[in-house]
């Protein structure tokens, strides 16, 4: 299968080998199986009339049901997120269907989003750290702590969430090394059920600004 790119997204040597990995090994899925189509009634001569005939009833023919379109299976799931655009995209046989803005590690001693390559982890859901709070993560592997993606971290004030650093993303490295999306865009991701899916973290070359 040959990747098919959004216009406008910037080629990274990562992509291609990310997209050529699943393209040669996909991840298999159901598909659907058209119904089997069904042979059109023979038609009943009619008889020949005879000095006395007598009719003969025909069996009317049983209506078939019209084949129902199947849409084209996903063979293959791809994440590719690109650090020095802090954007986030998501592939589905070979094809970009959604790219979000994110947030990746600040580069400081300790905070740094390292280039990574392999499958997304299990499902943390909400969690605690560096005192706020975070929704719909998932975990991606260890490094200087666990390394996961998530929704934009919040505190509580007066039973309500206030969304921290909401500027930074697709604009500057905010995380302590996670990679932050925007609460709907991490909800999305969820409801997509990453899990297992290959994902390649491209190398931050571009200076802090």
């Amino acid at each position: 299968m040959v990747a098919t790119l959004a216009p406008n997204v910037p080629v990274h040597a990562g992509l291609h080998d990310l997209l050529a990995t699943i393209a040669a090994n996909p991840t298999p899925t159901d598909t659907p199986i058209p119904p089997t189509a069904t042979a059109a009634p023979t038609a009943t001569p009619t008889n020949t009339a005879t000095p006395s005939p007598t009719a003969t009833p025909t069996e009317a023919p049983t209506a078939t049901p019209s084949p129902t379109p199947t849409r084209v299976p996903i063979t293959s799931r791809a994440i590719f997120v690109d650090q020095d655009a802090q954007i986030m995209h998501i592939y589905e046989n070979g094809i970009e269907v959604k790219s979000f803005p994110c947030s990746t590690g600040t580069g400081q001693p300790g905070e740094s989003t390292p280039p990574w390559s392999g499958r997304v982890g299990y499902y943390v859901g909400t969690f605690h750290a560096f005192g706020v709070y975070a929704d719909n993560g998932w975990f991606l592997f260890k490094s200087a702590g666990d390394i996961l993606i998530h929704g934009a971290p919040y505190v509580w004030e007066n039973g309500q969430k206030v969304y921290q650093d909401m500027d930074a993303f697709g604009n500057r490295p905010a995380s302590h090394g996670c990679i932050r999306l925007r609460p709907e865009d991490a909800l999305w991701l969820t409801q997509w059920h990453p899990q297992g899916v290959p994902i390649t973290i491209a190398p931050r070359t571009k200076a802090p600004s």
